[in-house]
């Protein structure tokens, strides 16, 4: 009797670890792949961490930049890590070929993504230009419409040329190497993204400062028609108009499709990114107070879209090749994957905590303490994370049952659902522990 229950005990034990064991191995792939790209996006977001808190100076002499920050990261992230998503998908389907002829996936894809680069960049001015009226200083405005839109034209071109050519890179070599690019190019695209955004906003805004400091060629009503700051955004306005235009007319399906349904998403996003910047905005004294948790903010948000993108092109994957039906409950394999976005998470936001302590320690900057800090980091990323594969599933399993590409709209709601609620979490766990 005794050895019969050692031997149910042992099967007992057995049978845990075998399922473990079994869970592990079925993402072999994913666990392998994976924590190296985050980790790099961990150490870009970092980069990009450091230089936000150097840019405090300009964020106070140019009233209203921080609101301009969250979008414009968002956007550069949903555009090309939805570019990527495709990329990724054609492989899996055999359609992929690493050519730029006109008329193949390369070219549809690079041309469709640069159009919405110039179109969202001029949008974003707009809406972030509404966003900030009302919320302008007693003693003085926010940038004007045309500084606003200048800006993210000019930040929006540098980051998205730089952008594309690693997405066309990171394509062209994983397709020669066999790599899946669901699991590891949404973070490359979102370290590059983020680590390349700041620097290129921060040239953007110099360069306006610089414009508005030369005299307007003529005046009227208190409008500055042929200053040069508005000459320059007036062009872009034009030219963002044209490229939509013949982009929505044009003779190729593939690139009417991508543009018909990114550009109303993209916009929704542009309204949802701007609510996070709004919100940092309303914190910039706070935050300003403990330079930290401006050096954490962009690589938490950057691994929150990392692994958001990860799960949304592995999900849009599954449903294209039929390994997933879009069901009212997650099934077993959308759960295991949700597990292994948790195992991800609980690994990376306690290096961005740490890291983030380390920075601060070292630029001698205000910070929590190192346990303070590695709990905000992770309280903050499981808020998230649970928000994230939810929202994930419900919008991929949306999207293809009304019978569009998840690759064109899951991850773009994603990245800026993410942005505004990862902002709202680390602000909710430095409000609990803090």
């Amino acid at each position: 009797m005794s050895q019969e229950r050692r031997a149910s005990g042992s099967n007992a034990l057995r049978t845990p670890l075998s399922h473990v064991s079994t869970f592990f191995h079925n993402f072999s792939d994913l666990f392998r792949q994976a924590p190296l790209s985050l980790l790099f996006c961990s150490f870009t977001g970092l980069l990009a961490g450091i230089g936000l808190s150097f840019m405090t100076g300009l964020l106070q002499t140019l009233p209203g930049l921080i609101i301009l920050i969250p979008p414009a990261i968002g956007m550069r992230g949903n555009i090309y890590s939805a570019l990527v998503s495709r990329l990724g998908t054609s492989m899996h389907l055999g359609l992929y070929s690493p050519s730029l002829k006109r008329g193949g996936i390369l070219f549809q894809n690079a041309s469709s993504s640069l159009v919405l680069t110039l179109v969202l960049s001029v949008i974003l001015g707009f809406l972030v230009k509404m966003a900030a009226y009302p919320l302008g200083p007693p003693n003085g405005a926010y940038i004007s419409l045309h500084g606003f839109v200048l800006i993210s034209v000019v930040a929006g071109l540098i980051s998205g040329l730089v952008l594309l050519a690693i997405a066309l890179l990171v394509s062209i070599i994983g397709y020669q190497r066999n790599w899946d690019l669901d699991n590891m190019s949404s973070p490359i695209i979102t370290s590059a993204g983020d680590v390349i955004t700041i620097p290129a906003l921060f040239l953007a805004a110099l360069l306006v400062l610089k414009l508005e400091r030369l005299a307007p060629l003529w005046s009227w009503g208190g409008w500055e028609w042929f200053s040069p700051v508005s000459l320059i955004s007036v062009f872009f306005i034009a030219a963002a108009l044209l490229a939509a235009f013949r982009g929505l007319r044009s003779e190729d399906r593939a690139l009417r499709r991508i543009l018909i349904e990114s550009i109303p998403m993209l916009f929704i996003c542009g309204l949802i990114d701007t609510l996070a910047g709004v919100t940092l905005d309303i914190r910039l004294e706070h935050l300003i107070a403990l330079p930290a948790m401006f050096i954490v903010i962009p690589p938490f948000l950057g691994e929150s879209n990392a692994l958001g993108g990860i799960l949304s092109s592995r999900l849009s994957s599954m449903l294209h090749i039929g390994t997933v039906e879009p069901r009212s409950l997650p099934d077993r394999l959308v759960s295991a994957n949700f597990m292994v976005i948790y195992c991800l998470a609980l690994i990376v936001f306690l290096v961005v905590g740490g890291t983030a302590y380390a920075a601060s320690r070292y630029l001698q900057f205000a910070t929590p303490a190192f346990p303070k800090m590695l709990a905000i980091a992770l309280l903050g990323g499981l808020f998230c994370t649970t928000f994230l594969n939810l929202a994930s599933y419900y919008i991929a399993i949306l999207s293809f049952r009304f019978g569009l590409d998840p690759d064109n709209d899951t991850i773009p709601l994603i990245t800026c659902l993410t942005d505004v609620v990862g902002v709202f979490s680390l602000l909710f766990a430095m409000y609990l522990l803090l």
